[in-house]
């Protein structure tokens, strides 16, 4: 090579020998992917034993919030309620709960009925979602101690609307999903229309529009969804005998048409839907309920799909203007408004006013906590006409910590004896 000359990119690789095949014809191969499956078996199991400290982590937690909710502070309690349903909404904790049920309870309880409208609000937000993860067999109790403590927090007038608007909020969703006694669902029902009276209208016919008609309107609001969605739980012929024996009757309902307050409104078309659908049968022409809803009713809906007035804020117009086309498109067609939604890897479909109610106070009630729950608890999934959930494989016994480190140390040892031995082979056929 002349002097100064240098070496190409790729000369030092002429001096190589070539490749042969022969060289590899003594060499086992069938274990070739050894070392590759270990690292997949690895990291499997490094992911399940990250999955299985990040949930023993969170555990953990709930426990040292569920302390907190013995503060001396009133603060300090709320805010535990608060991150205690936070929890709840992110994972599915009924088995650790198993021995937390009566002082949950009892903490929910006392908070209801001592709190203040912090910690009152939290409780009563919280305790839906608590009774659907303590499991079925701790609701029955849960229910016959939290229900009478939601009642009388619902009606305490020294209690801020905030608070009573959630207390009633709660009290239909846990009444609708978890109370049998059909005594006690009516006299929640007769609760909430002694609450939603005050939206009558008077006796010479006027609107209310006096302070409290107007500063309660979400209170009343939530009073009649919540005896509308009671109303919807009980069969056709409870729910005739219901309208026809105590109020509201619907000339009650139609009076809460010209309510003052938008919610009040829209809450009462939903529930006139809903009373309609439950009593109206489908082979049935002409009934006294349907012609009382043509005299009463069907004029105020129309109205109400038109207004226009400027008074109202643009939205709340918009969305009144919304509601109430689909109701009378129902009263007039008979059609409801198709919605589907997808929940988690699931899809409910509401194809009834009753259905969009339940729905709606779900979402409203549980949020993310909807998505965690419906895989595992039968009677959400029946509450949303889902089919049970696919049968799960037994979970495996829970190790400590220590437990999986000696076992994962083992199978080390094990894939190293294994790698050495294969290793071995190929270094004793390569010295052929």
């Amino acid at each position: 090579m002349p002097k100064g000359k240098k070496k190409g990119k790729y000369e030092h690789r002429r001096t190589e020998l070539p490749y042969s095949s022969d060289e590899d014809a003594g060499i086992d191969l069938t274990n070739d992917n050894f070392s590759e499956t270990s690292c997949q078996s690895d990291l499997k199991s490094n992911n399940d034993d990250t999955e299985s400290e990040l949930q023993e982590k969170f555990e953990e937690k709930v426990l040292e919030t569920i302390d907190a909710l013995s503060a001396r502070s009133n603060a300090a309690r709320a805010a535990a309620l608060v991150a205690l349903r936070s929890a709840f909404q992110r994972r599915y904790l009924t088995p650790m709960l198993t021995g937390q049920r009566l002082t949950l309870a009892d903490h929910v309880t006392r908070a209801l009925r001592r709190g203040k409208d912090g910690e009152r609000r939290a409780a009563a937000s919280l305790a839906p979602i608590l009774a659907l993860q303590i499991g079925e067999e701790g609701t029955e109790e849960f229910m016959s101690v939290v229900r009478p403590a939601l009642l009388a927090a619902a009606m305490d007038k020294t209690a801020s609307l905030e608070s009573r608007t959630e207390c009633c909020s709660a009290l239909a969703i846990l009444c609708y999903l978890l109370e049998e006694d059909l005594t006690e669902v009516i006299e929640v029902m007769k609760t909430f229309e002694s609450i939603f009276s005050g939206s009558y209208l008077k006796g010479d016919g006027s609107v209310k529009v006096s302070g409290a008609a107007v500063e309660e309107g979400a209170f009343h609001a939530a009073a009649v969804d919540g005896w509308a969605l009671l109303l919807a739980a009980c069969t056709p012929e409870r729910a005739r005998q219901l309208l026809q024996q105590q109020e509201p009757s619907l000339a009650r309902l139609a009076d809460l048409l010209h309510a003052h307050a938008i919610e009040v409104r829209m809450a009462a078309g939903g529930a006139i839907a809903i009373a309609h659908e439950l009593i109206t049968e489908p082979d049935e022409e002409v009934s006294s309920w349907s012609v009382t809803a043509e005299e009463l009713v069907v004029p105020r809906l129309e109205e109400l799909a038109r207004d226009s007035h400027k008074y109202h804020a643009k939205r709340d117009r918009k969305v009144q203007r919304a509601t109430f086309r689909d109701i009378i498109k129902y009263f007039e067609e008979g059609e409801v408004p198709g919605l589907r939604v997808r929940v988690g890897g699931e899809s409910v479909s509401c194809g009834s006013w009753s259905s969009r109610a339940l729905y709606g106070a779900l979402a409203a009630s549980l949020g993310a906590g909807l998505t965690a729950l419906l895989p595992h608890v039968a009677l959400l999934r029946a509450a949303l006409s889902l089919p049970p959930a696919a049968t799960r494989l037994v979970p495996q016994q829970h190790l400590t910590k220590t437990q999986r480190h000696l076992q994962n140390n083992a199978a080390c040892k094990a894939r190293t004896v294994a790698r050495n031995k294969n290793r071995d082979k190929r270094s004793a056929a390569l010295a052929l």
